[in-house]
């Protein structure tokens, strides 16, 4: 009768195992699965703190000197409406940001830090869309206290190590054809360091974009005198990161567009930025062509700048 008993015991045992045989296998499946993900590097997205500010937003706009009186605005006729440029400055840092700028649909300008994280992806990204790609290049600000970031360029350094820096910088942003001064605003009013960075821009068959960070910055000039493809900023969209502001920024850009025939815009991955941009561009494309940046650059003149900068 034990024995009997045995048998039946053993046979229940294994019906259990049979059973618990393939929730074992599954478990052991799934943990595989999780350590897999775990292993996985997860996108890299840096504390605000920890990557470089956009600009020296403690300061506010310096007017310009007063310019001539222009006609008024003319409107858009067919395919000659005005055209407008939108650079996003400061690509690299923020992967989900950055990732929603590089799904808008239109033909949006990217500048790159040259050392952030995720440059190089979607620099690339950026390139195979069909998108214009520019090294950010940080340069040295007025403000001593703040820091552009690795790759900066000051007046300091001797032409050797101001010449391996830019190289360095321009390497690190695959696919680039442009370029842009992040930051800059006391090193873009010095001549022969701009045309130390002009040259080799030039020497690359690039083009470089004047942020405009200092009323009295030469680079635009510099560039145009080294036959170097240039063009200037007409307006910061978010130096007051608040959305009426960024709408209002828009607007300013396409009346500016009219009267001089096409304007450039600066932006940065900011959610703001991103949210007006999408609800607003395609109102805007239906006044304006949007374009890449290198086609504001074809013509021997180029669109007079705004009245207003921002020191960085």
């Amino acid at each position: 009768m034990a024995r009997k008993k045995t048998h039946k015991q053993a046979q229940s045992c294994n019906r259990r195992y049979k059973g618990i045989l393939p929730a074992s296998v599954a478990l052991a499946a799934c943990g595989a699965v999780l350590a897999i993900i775990y292993m996985l590097p997860a996108p890299r997205t840096i504390p605000q703190n920890a990557r470089p500010p956009f600009e020296d937003f403690t300061s506010r706009p310096v007017p310009a000197p007063r310019q001539p009186q222009l006609p008024p605005p003319r409107q858009p006729v067919g395919p000659m409406r005005p055209r407008v440029a939108i650079i996003i400055d400061d690509m690299g840092y923020d992967y989900a940001l950055d990732e929603a700028f590089l799904r808008l649909e239109a033909p949006i300008s990217y500048a790159f830090l040259p050392f952030a994280p995720n440059t190089r992806k979607f620099a690339l990204q950026a390139a195979s869309m069909g998108r214009d790609v520019m090294v950010h290049i940080p340069m040295e600000p007025k403000n001593g206290g703040i820091n552009p970031g690795p790759g900066v360029l000051r007046l300091d350094m001797d032409f050797e190590t101001l010449v391996s820096t830019l190289k360095k910088d321009l390497d690190a942003v695959p696919c680039a054809t442009g370029a842009n001064n992040h930051m800059g605003s006391r090193f873009t009013e010095n001549t022969r360091a701009m045309e130390t960075v002009l040259t080799e821009i030039g020497r690359r068959h690039m083009f470089f974009i004047d942020s405009r960070t200092s009323a009295r910055t030469v680079a635009y000039d510099v560039a145009r005198k080294l036959g170097v493809p240039a063009g200037r900023r007409a307006v910061f969209l978010d130096h007051n990161a608040d959305r009426k502001a960024v709408r209002h920024e828009l607007s300013r850009l396409v009346s500016l567009a009219f009267r001089h025939g096409e304007a450039i815009a600066i932006g940065h991955p900011l959610e703001i930025t991103l949210k007006v941009l999408y609800r607003e561009l395609p109102v805007l494309q239906k006044k304006i062509r949007l374009v890449p940046v290198h086609e504001l650059l074809r013509k021997k003149k180029f669109p007079i700048a705004e009245n207003r900068r921002v020191q960085k």
